[in-house]
C-alpha cells in the first residue's frame, strides 16, 4: 500500500453529504506521518477549483497550485473529512512548503488551535 504524507495532494472517492453516491475530488492530507502511517484512514482537507470571492474562513488559494500537482487554480477549503485510504484513486503532487504553511495557520485559526 502506497504511503501518504502531510501535505499531499490526492485524488480520492468523496461519499455525497446527506445522500447516496460518491464522487472523485481532490484533497490535501493534513494528517500528520505518524498517524497516516500508523491506519487505514487519513484526514484531508477539501479542495476546490471554485476560486471566486467571497471566501470563507479557512479558505486559502493556493499561489502554487501547479506545482502542487493542480490543473487548474485552486484553493484549500476548510472543510475536513477521515476517509481510508482504499477510497483513494492517485496521488496527484504534494503542496510547496509555501502554500502547506498557510494552509496549517488556516485550519488552526479555523479550529481555535495555538501554533508555534
Amino acid at each position: 500500500m502506497t504511503s501518504f504524507s502531510q501535505g499531499d495532494v490526492i485524488l480520492t472517492e468523496i461519499a455525497f453529504s446527506g445522500e447516496p453516491g460518491r464522487k472523485r475530488r481532490p484533497a490535501v492530507v493534513v494528517s500528520i506521518d505518524d498517524f497516516n502511517r500508523a491506519g487505514t484512514k487519513l484526514i484531508v482537507a477539501a479542495v476546490t477549483s471554485n476560486v471566486s470571492p467571497p471566501f470563507r474562513r479557512g479558505d486559502v488559494l493556493l499561489a502554487d497550485w501547479q506545482k502542487d500537482g493542480l490543473v487548474k487554480p485552486s484553493a484549500v477549503r476548510g472543510v475536513l473529512a477521515s476517509i481510508d485510504k482504499k477510497d483513494i484513486v492517485r496521488p496527484m503532487g504534494h503542496l510547496t512548503e509555501n502554500d502547506f504553511a498557510k494552509v496549517e495557520a488556516s485550519l488552526a485559526d479555523l479550529l481555535g488551535l495555538k501554533i508555534a
